[in-house]
């Protein structure tokens, strides 16, 4: 048995691993991503803060890969999302070598780590609960798929401008405080694939949403959507999701987009499904202090 720091030569045999485990709910973890191209483009691209080569470890038997697990850090909020613990199913007895090996990589900026498996990955869920990870919620995972995008109706999309800055950001923050962008973080991220859309009436900002696109590989995400209190009840939520909707399908590869909600949110679930979304997974959000 080899536990070593992943290298460069790895990324295409890990990233086809990890594609393998996570398209399986029973090992299935919600950072992560299905498509191994995805995936491989995530670890070189999006992991930047501290790099692969430097925060994932991988386990080898006979020169056959069994294991993967890292971490994502995002330094400026010091936390690190856990990706994994991948691991082919009779090989489970190494996770705790591995996790120990992985944690020395932690640079001492991050004050937090966090889990994200399935509900039906008994074995991640049992792991974080021996490490005392802190459940926080369960979330639910809907998707909406591009053969349904002929039901959407026709709305008129309004892109959040510069005087409505402000609003958004107090409008955000207040509906998600402490999530893991800020109402300034989406405004700096906004560019041609992340957009916020709004609504608006004399009384200012009625609502928005956040929403990214990754037509590379053909998926979007809705990251963010919140309606103003007193302006809820009023059909804003469905306008907002059919404006995003619209948008994401404008990219010719984009195949399906997917959005995250509190499973007790009975209310958003619902809406979700009236406006064409369909369940595909429940999550559970583990955090643990360092």
């Amino acid at each position: 048995m080899q536990i070593r720091v992943m290298n460069m030569a790895d990324v295409e045999s890990v990233s086809n691993f990890i594609s393998e485990l996570n398209i399986i709910e029973e090992s299935h973890i919600g950072y992560c991503g299905k498509d191994s191209k995805e995936i491989a483009h995530s670890l070189v691209e999006d992991i930047s803060d501290i790099k692969y080569s430097e925060s994932f470890v991988t386990a080898y038997e006979q020169n056959q890969l069994i294991g993967v697990l890292g971490f994502d850090a995002d330094l400026g909020v010091n936390s690190a999302e856990i990706w994994g613990p991948f691991i082919k199913e009779n090989k489970w007895g190494v996770v705790y070598s591995m996790w120990s090996e992985m944690i020395k990589l932690l640079p001492i900026e991050i004050h937090s780590i966090s889990m994200f498996p399935n509900m039906k990955n008994c074995s991640v869920l049992k792991l974080a609960y021996n490490l005392s990870f802190i459940e926080h919620s369960k979330q639910t995972i809907l998707t909406f798929h591009r053969d349904n995008r002929s039901d959407l109706k026709d709305v008129e999309t309004i892109e959040l401008t510069p005087e409505y800055f402000i609003d958004m950001k107090q409008l955000h923050n207040q509906a998600f405080p402490g999530t893991y962008y800020s109402g300034q973080q989406i405004i700096d991220r906004l560019d041609k694939h992340r957009k916020v859309f709004m609504l608006n009436d004399n009384n200012g900002l009625s609502g928005y949403i956040y929403v990214e696109a990754e037509p590379e590989f053909g998926e979007g995400s809705i990251e963010f959507f919140a309606v103003k209190e007193s302006e809820r009840g009023k059909g804003i939520g469905r306008h907002l999701l059919t404006i995003a909707l619209k948008w994401l399908f404008t990219f010719e590869t984009m195949d399906s987009t997917t959005l995250c909600v509190n499973t007790g949110n009975y209310n958003a679930i619902s809406l979700y499904k009236k406006v064409g979304f369909q369940h595909i997974h429940d999550l559970c959000f583990f955090t643990k202090k360092i």
